[in-house]
């Protein structure tokens, strides 16, 4: 609850706080948050700022932020792929059952506060230069614009498409911390507009784009960036709908400096490599002792192998697997029209396109019985396994996003053109199309790009799109549909006449 959640502490860990450095570098991620401190005595010094920022970035890592729920429940509660029921994790979520669905209420605004009280704290810190205020400002502005979309994103409608039987509207916005019990007695918010939140974001990401040098720290991009702002602005304002902006923001992501478009010859290597070549801003696993463990890592949840083209290894549990409309996004044919094979079965054998991205999907392994086609672009690319860097964001979804915007602005023909550099760095040949043809196909090509990353779903609800789930589950969830929003947590109404929850719960 907001309430609970964020009263007087910031998250920080005990051996961040002993690190004596005037700037943090890139290992520093790999700190793990396990100390509450409080504010007034922690935030005092510019060490101790830079520590608190520390444990912001490392909050990213929760299951319920990046470390799963932000990339797996974004397929599996869309139409692109399935839970596979070997563990029963992701059941509910696969089948859109009431109230299996995001929960990063709690946790997002935990994190929310620490943005706050680290921007309250700058004006304190005398000794603090120019560019550490700068820096200190833009990245919690970021990080708190990340964390408000995703909100919004789980439990409200895009501004591109709202459901007006529906709207609650959007959700409870803080510019500054709750620091204190008797204040965060007192508070009894309610929920901003859609349109609200989405200002209050997009004013973030545009000072965030001041603040932020080009490459803010060593170690981009598990830090904050410009261009990262920039990127994210894009994706912000494509929900938005404001398509000029969009364009803008994302073609000052694309020639920000940070992440390049990997080529038919390097994106799987891109996938194998720790950081991502393409990532605009990266989530960093760091070291085994951050973990989420075989039951809810990313690399357990996606697969069931020990090692990548070894089906005949044990590893994870290989809980969410795509379905036939990825697989066939990405050019693989040949599999069987159940998805999956018995264990003691022969694995047939997958056709593929020269579609460079369907060489990270193959056979799983023999975790339970059937085994069915996975998933591996998260790998232990860490060095052990179930740790994984995670991309937030990438290039190639920033050229997608100006794709659309050049299409809805009516330039088809750059449209055209981000479209086929995409194409032919995965390994297709160019397109020539028009009309609404070049939507159908950029949103084909976030897809096939996209799959397991966590957008899919997010896609359909801000472009207004039912969505027909796979012939296992066996039906279409209308996009008018109660369970599209996530149900705001109970102990957020409890006390509070001014919250409303969602249609449904």
């Amino acid at each position: 609850m907001i309430m609970k959640t964020i009263v007087n502490k910031i998250v920080l860990s005990a051996a961040t706080i002993g690190l004596l450095i005037a700037s943090c570098s890139d290992k520093d991620l790999a700190v793990q948050p396990r100390q509450s401190i409080s504010s007034e005595t922690a935030l005092t010094s510019v060490n101790s700022v830079d520590a608190a920022v520390i444990g912001v970035y490392a909050t990213l890592k929760s299951r319920v932020l990046y470390g799963r729920d932000f990339m797996a429940y974004g397929d599996v509660m869309a139409d692109n792929a399935v839970a596979t029921n070997k563990s029963g994790r992701l059941v509910g979520e696969g089948r859109n059952n009431v109230n299996a669905h995001y929960a990063n209420w709690g946790t997002a605004y935990s994190a929310i506060n620490d943005c706050n009280l680290v921007l309250d704290a700058i004006p304190r810190i005398s000794a603090a230069t120019a560019t550490q205020r700068d820096r200190w400002e833009g990245e919690m502005r970021f990080i708190r614009a990340l964390l408000y979309h995703d909100l919004m994103r789980s439990y409200a409608y895009a501004p591109t498409f709202i459901v007006s039987a529906s709207n609650r509207g959007g959700v409870v916005l803080r510019s500054t911390a709750v620091d204190n019990k008797d204040t965060a007695a007192a508070f009894r918010p309610a929920r901003a507009t859609i349109q609200q939140c989405y200002d209050f974001i997009i004013n973030d990401l545009t000072i965030a784009s001041t603040k932020l040098q080009t490459s803010a720290r060593a170690g981009a991009p598990h830090f904050a960036t410009r261009a990262a702002a920039q990127a994210l602005l894009s994706r912000v304002q494509l929900y938005n709908g404001n398509w000029a902006a969009a364009r803008d923001a994302a073609t000052a992501a694309l020639t920000g400096g940070v992440g390049t478009l990997t080529t038919a010859a390097n994106h799987v290597a891109g996938w194998r490599a720790s950081t991502h070549p393409e990532s605009i801003f990266e989530v960093r696993f760091a070291i085994a002792a951050e973990s989420l463990g075989v039951n809810e890592a990313l690399q357990t949840t996606y697969t069931s192998m020990g090692a990548i083209g070894a089906p005949s290894t044990n590893g994870g549990w290989g809980d969410m697997v795509p379905n036939a409309v990825t697989l066939n996004a990405v050019g693989i044919t040949g599999f069987p029209s159940a998805l999956s094979i018995a264990n003691t079965a022969a694995l047939p054998t997958l056709t593929r396109t020269s579609d460079v991205r369907n060489q990270l999907f193959e056979w799983g392994g023999q975790r339970t019985n059937p085994r069915f086609i996975e998933c591996t672009k998260f790998f232990g690319k860490s060095g052990f396994l179930n740790v994984d860097n995670v991309p937030v964001i990438r290039h190639a979804e920033v050229l997608l996003i100006r794709a659309e915007a050049h299409y809805r602005l009516g330039n088809e023909a750059a449209a055209l053109t981000d479209i086929n550099t995409l194409r032919t760095n995965r390994g297709l040949t160019a397109v020539t199309l028009t009309g609404n043809d070049i939507l159908e196909e950029i949103l084909r090509q976030r897809l096939a790009e996209l799959a397991m990353e966590g957008h899919r779903f997010h896609d359909l609800k801000r472009l207004g799109r039912d969505i027909t789930k796979d012939p296992s589950v066996g039906f279409t969830l209308a996009i008018t549909d109660f369970r599209v929003l996530a149900p705001i947590p109970n102990g957020e109404l409890i006390g509070n006449p001014n919250m409303q929850q969602n249609p449904g719960y």
